[in-house]
């Protein structure tokens, strides 16, 4: 009998209503389906990889697309603008670069060698400093630029006047092509998403057969064991004394389980760390002795008497004795 108070840690008491029994659920669950939770955690990385590399080749695809569509009309504009720049029909080129302002282009700009020709922008950049750049060398040069808060693709087209080596420099809204790129990112977020969900439903109705079978067996006659008003369900992993349920930690349950799987019967201290101590060789009669004084106490805090349900057999072990409660007291 431990007399006074007593100094041994009580596992349950750092946890609060609740929280233990959860926290073993979760791990007894994680180590029941740990082949299955591995395959559901490749499906959602296999999507997730699937999605990525499918949103990065369609963008590549798509910008590529923007650039040679870009390019192609800063050069149809160079083409047209070329011949009035040789009539010096400044007017004419104005007007023209007015007209391509109220497409996607968003700022036009003409440099002969010698002068800015032509310096045309949309409303929302009239205020931005579009500095003058060196003629491209050779071919057409294009490069993404960010201009105030829009993404503008800068393109430049050599030109030569009179000997002279100047550009015509256009630059293009990208907005169109951005938008396009937000949508098939979540398109294929949402296909990798939807992908992996169907993948896990039929996991999850793979689950679902294991608790049925134990829901089954909550039925037989195996899966409740009684001592008195002390119940063990050994499908559910509870203990109930009195209707009321016993907090009790995985090895605080084995040893029940143990003990009331054959109330009257002493069972040996080997027989006790082999049911609840199966893995630990450094387990020995002192953690028997700590483990049955926690489960005394924690039946004591439902039904004061209980405790006398564990009972010690000096030299053999410990027995359940339902014979130790006041009957008088058992609804």
């Amino acid at each position: 009998m431990v007399k006074g108070p007593s100094t041994i840690d009580d596992p349950l008491a750092a946890f609060p209503e609740g929280a233990y029994a959860w926290n073993v659920c979760v791990k007894a669950f994680i180590r029941r389906h740990r082949a299955l939770l591995l395959l559901s955690a490749i499906v959602v990385a296999v999507a997730a990889l699937g999605a990525g590399i499918f949103t990065s080749a369609y963008l590549r695809v798509l910008h590529a697309g923007f650039e040679d569509r870009s390019l192609a009309y800063a050069q149809a504009f160079a083409a047209s603008a070329i011949p009035w720049l040789d009539r010096e029909e400044t007017d004419t080129l104005r007007s023209a670069a007015l007209l391509f302002l109220a497409g996607s282009t968003r700022y036009i700009q003409i440099w002969d060698g010698q002068q800015l020709q032509v310096d045309e922008r949309a409303s929302a950049l009239t205020d931005m400093e579009l500095e003058l750049v060196a003629p491209p060398a050779t071919g057409t040069v294009a490069r993404m630029s960010t201009m105030t808060d829009e993404w503008i693709l800068d393109v430049r087209v050599p030109i030569e006047i009179e000997g002279e080596a100047g550009y015509i420099r256009v630059g293009i809204d990208r907005s169109a092509v951005l938008g396009q790129a937000r949508t098939a990112i979540a398109a294929a977020s949402g296909g990798a998403f939807g992908f992996a969900a169907l993948l896990l439903g039929i996991l999850a109705l793979a689950l679902q057969r294991g608790p049925r079978r134990g829901a089954e067996m909550d039925s037989g006659e195996h899966s409740v064991m009684r001592a008195g008003p002390l119940i063990v369900n050994s499908v559910r992993k509870t203990i109930t004394l009195d209707g009321i349920h016993v907090r009790v930690t995985p090895k605080q349950y084995l040893l029940l389980e143990l003990l009331v799987s054959e109330p009257g019967r002493v069972f040996t201290e080997r027989e006790i760390l082999d049911a609840a101590w199966p893995d630990s060789p450094y387990a020995d009669a002192k953690d028997i002795k700590q483990y049955v004084y926690l489960v005394r106490r924690r039946l004591a805090e439902v039904r004061p008497d209980a405790k006398g349900m564990i009972e010690t057999v000096p030299g053999f072990g410990y027995r359940m004795n339902s014979k130790a409660v006041d009957r008088d007291l058992t609804p």
